[in-house]
């Protein structure tokens, strides 16, 4: 073989090597993104169970808070009656 059909097949197993390199490196670094963004979603649902759960326990606070406030007021008017 001559030097000019080498540095052909030398140039052309390059271009090969670099592509598949380029590929496994793809690969790779997806399946390690896809592992983060399976991550952030779990925390992101649970983050928002958790805000769920606090918003039903606010929402009673203040249901039991009006209902103090409304027999309170109730006190008040019977014992400005009497």
């Amino acid at each position: 073989m001559d030097e000019r059909t080498l540095f052909y097949i030398g140039i052309f197993l390059g271009f090969v090597f670099g592509v598949v390199l380029t590929l496994i490196v793809v690969k790779v670094k997806s399946l390690f993104s896809s592992t983060q963004v399976r991550e952030l979603r779990q925390e992101k649902k649970n983050l928002e169970r958790r805000l769920q759960e606090k918003n039903k326990y606010i929402d009673e606070m203040m249901g039991r808070a009006e209902k103090l406030a409304h027999d309170f007021g109730k006190q008040k008017r019977d014992e400005g009656n009497h």
